[in-house]
């Protein structure tokens, strides 16, 4: 922000978001949706916002979010710049942002101190070409962006994350630097007020020759910039899924014993720093064998001649658990350590288990995939 007096007001305009680039709906059905501005998810009709015409080119706007303490680490699948213009809200091309992204987030008094930058869209050599009036979305899944990794911090402690815009290229066709933009991010705010509405810890401004600082506590030449020349809250937004899900998934069948079809039944996921419990039902003796391996057999190699008739095998056995159990049944117990290398690491079981029904005295159970999570 420059100190001259074009950073001095702040531009209220009511205007019809467009469509479909205002759409603000997550990618996904079981997306997180976050925001902290107070404007409806999907505004309709004529929807005040505060245009802010005081970044420069080089200059960031950021929202910081705060995670749940029990939520898992997120992986972002859409984030959201507001780009707006006073007063007109003509629509068309109007700035190239860079994207960033910190996890980690943590504040020395007043002043933001940024975590780790786990994304910046610049450095795939690429910007984001937003328009005004709208909420531009930018599909950010193809980056495998993660957060909530690092650890929490403050009193009491806090995970946080933020998404921030950077100002590359302001191509709106009047104004300047020194003078103003039109066209700049927006936020909630539909005009200057005597008093700050910024909530503390929300929003940050990252200015030239000062660097990152928090809108509610942020001047310029001395005097506040917020409620003379912002106010509000800015309308960032992002959504996310859960970043390393843990899952076990029948994905063929095996072959019938004396009792059908054994089934491999969890009765707790693959977790780091957890065991897993497969139960494994339909035994004829509840004796037998837990094969698990790193491929999936497709298709799977049918294991008659060794006596098994009309057995499809699945997996490979890069390990083996002996199953002994009682009443038909016998529960397979995994330990994962707690180590994140593991996250994300897809393994194949399939239950033999001892039955007369054949030549060879065994029958093979279905076979399931197991995703390694949190």
């Amino acid at each position: 922000m420059n100190s001259t007096p074009r950073g001095a007001t702040l531009l209220s305009l009511s205007l019809a978001f467009c469509v479909p680039a205002f759409a603000q709906t997550c990618p996904g059905a079981g997306n997180t949706f976050w925001k902290r501005d107070s404007l409806a998810q999907n505004p309709s009709g004529l929807t005040a916002v505060g245009v802010v015409p005081g970044l420069c080119e080089g200059e960031a706007a950021a929202v910081v979010f705060e995670m749940p303490a029990n939520m898992a680490p997120q992986r972002l699948t859409q984030v959201v710049a507001p780009w707006g213009h006073a007063p007109a809200g003509t629509n068309g091309f109007q700035a190239a942002l860079d994207v960033e992204i910190y996890d980690g987030v943590s504040f020395s008094g007043g002043t933001p101190v940024m975590g780790s930058p786990v994304f910046t869209l610049s450095g795939t050599g690429q910007s984001l070409q937003v328009q005004s009036h709208a909420l531009n979305t930018f599909d950010i899944t193809p980056y495998d962006v993660i957060v909530g990794l690092a650890p929490a911090t403050g009193s009491p402690p806090v995970r946080r994350f933020a998404v921030a815009f950077r100002v590359e290229i302001n191509a709106f066709p009047a104004g300047t630097c020194a003078g103003g933009y039109l066209a700049n991010f927006f936020t909630d705010a539909q005009a200057s007020l005597g008093t700050c509405t910024t909530p503390i810890r929300t929003s940050l401004l990252d200015q030239q020759g000062v660097g990152w600082t928090d809108m509610k506590l942020a001047n310029v030449g001395g005097f506040p910039i917020c409620p003379f020349a912002y106010n509000g809250t800015w309308c960032i937004r992002a959504c996310s899924e859960d970043a390393y899900p843990a899952s076990y998934t029948t994905i063929a069948g095996g072959c019938p014993g004396t009792f059908g079809v054994s089934q491999l039944i969890p009765a707790t996921l693959p977790r780091i720093g957890t065991s897993m419990l497969v139960i494994v039902n339909n035994m004829a003796v509840s004796v037998g064998i837990m094969l698990m391996g790193f491929t999936n057999f497709a298709p799977p190699i049918d294991m008659t001649f060794l006596g098994m008739n009309a057995c499809p095998l699945h997996t490979s056995f890069e390990f083996t658990y002996s199953l002994v159990g009682g009443g038909g049944q016998a529960v397979h117990t995994l330990i994962l350590p707690n180590d994140p290398t593991l996250l994300s690491l897809e393994l194949y079981q399939q239950a033999l288990s001892f039955d007369a029904i054949n030549p060879f005295g065994a029958v093979l159970s279905d076979a399931a995939k197991l995703v390694i999570g949190i």
